[in-house]
């Protein structure tokens, strides 16, 4: 019995030494060669998409012979990326906001830059490492894709391995957050003696559209589930829950107001930079179908579609609070997105900036992920204009139907 187990060992051994051996070897035959890298400046996952910029010290004229690749033994196929000249360095970006990792081929791949027969390795030059992506459900079916930097042979390269899972049950697709709840009303509005609260609004809502998700095949978070507060921080922190539950997508659902009397309504989608738009359109165009556009012009970007962000005036005067509060000011860059279920949520990608330096405010343990959830905040309409609160009351399976049916949409359509 012993002998045969010691054969079997070294069976298997030998099984996966040849593996491994064919696996080095493979990636030999590419390697060899190769003396040149791009140096990797930043890379990041934000929502669907892969975002990098790498570049090179060439004195070389002509960028058109430029391409980035996937290459293994079997096959090249070509990415969407842009070349540009930066002084005397060659450049790269992706193209169109970044490389769509849905539908990317299974198997094993290096990332390689191709110039007519040469090609040039990638060397992360970051503060960051691997990652690890789930693709959004489709048809029942998820791709875990890893970015793996390794070296063989005193040559950097980064490789992709791209192979069909089970989605873990810590791994979502979706989260949805119903704004405020608990001891935190939101907004409220009486109306014919009767009062309501944006908190119940936002609940019934988000707890349809979760239900019309998961018809479409989407496995769906809620931050909440009743009329509880949440902490925006913390292990159970509406900011961390996106995150913490890796999906790729957060929307915070909310109901406007303003002070004084209300002269219009209509639904306010707010995005994270302003090439996030296509989706936020879609959701503004179904939700107008029911309450129309606001007609609130600051920020706006598009129809139904804002961009709010800090200005340079709001940065000192949130410094200088800050400072007279005995509070230390935290790093704020121009243009970072203003709403917090909005900015922490994004990490590097929305230049969040909760880090823990000041207890009383917590900390977002995400704040410099590179890998994270891309975020929406969605104003259904004003609560205290009368038409969009009747509509609220009495609409709120068209609302989430709306919303819904947009994501879907922009799922199935998304390349």
């Amino acid at each position: 019995m012993k002998k045969i187990l010691i054969i079997i060992f070294l069976i298997l051994l030998g099984t996966f030494g040849y593996i491994y051996y064919s696996y080095i070897n493979n990636y030999k035959m590419i390697l060899n060669g190769i003396n040149s890298e791009f140096k990797i400046n930043s890379y990041s996952i934000f929502g669907q998409f892969l975002n990098m910029n790498a570049c090179i010290e060439e004195d070389i004229n002509n960028i058109d012979d430029f391409e980035l690749i996937f290459k293994n033994n079997k096959e090249e196929i070509k990415l969407n990326a842009n070349f540009y000249k930066e002084n005397n360095k060659i450049c790269f970006e992706f193209k169109n906001d970044g490389l769509y990792l849905d539908n990317l081929k299974r198997g094993k791949y290096l990332l390689l830059v191709k110039e007519n027969d040469k090609y040039y390795t990638l060397k992360n030059n970051t503060e960051y490492s691997d990652l690890e992506y789930y693709t959004v459900t489709k048809d029942n079916s998820n791709n875990k894709i890893s970015t793996i930097f390794n070296k063989f042979s005193n040559k950097n390269y980064l490789e992709f391995k791209i192979k069909k899972v089970k989605l873990p049950n810590n791994v979502y697709d979706i989260t949805i957050d119903a704004g405020h709840g608990g001891k935190d009303n939101g907004a409220s509005f009486n109306y014919n003696n009767e009062t309501y609260n944006e908190s119940s609004f936002t609940l019934d809502v988000s707890l349809i559209l979760k239900e019309k998700l998961e018809q479409y095949g989407y496995k769906v978070k809620l931050t909440r589930d009743s009329d509880v507060y949440l902490e925006s921080y913390g292990e159970n922190g509406r900011v961390v829950i996106p995150n913490l539950f890796n999906s790729k997508y957060s929307f915070s659902i909310h109901v406007n107001s303003s002070d004084g009397k209300q002269t219009y309504g209509g639904v306010e989608v707010y995005i994270p930079n302003t090439n996030k738009i296509e989706l936020p359109k879609l959701i503004a165009l179904n939700l107008s179908n029911i309450v129309g556009y606001s007609k609130n012009p600051t920020y706006k970007i598009s129809d139904g579609v804002y961009y709010k962000y800090f200005t340079n005036y709001e940065i000192e005067s949130a410094k200088k609070e800050w400072i007279e509060k005995g509070l230390e000011p935290y790093d704020i860059k121009e243009n970072t997105p203003y709403m917090y279920m909005i900015r922490e949520i994004g990490g590097i990608n929305t230049n969040a900036y909760i880090d823990g330096r000041n207890d009383s405010h917590g900390i977002n343990p995400y704040y410099n992920s590179n890998l994270t959830a891309e975020p929406y905040l969605i104003e259904m309409g004003y609560i205290n204009y009368v038409s969009d609160l009747s509509n609220l009351i009495n609409r709120k399976e068209k609302f989430a139907n709306g919303i819904a049916d947009a994501i879907y949409k922009y799922f199935t359509n998304i390349s």
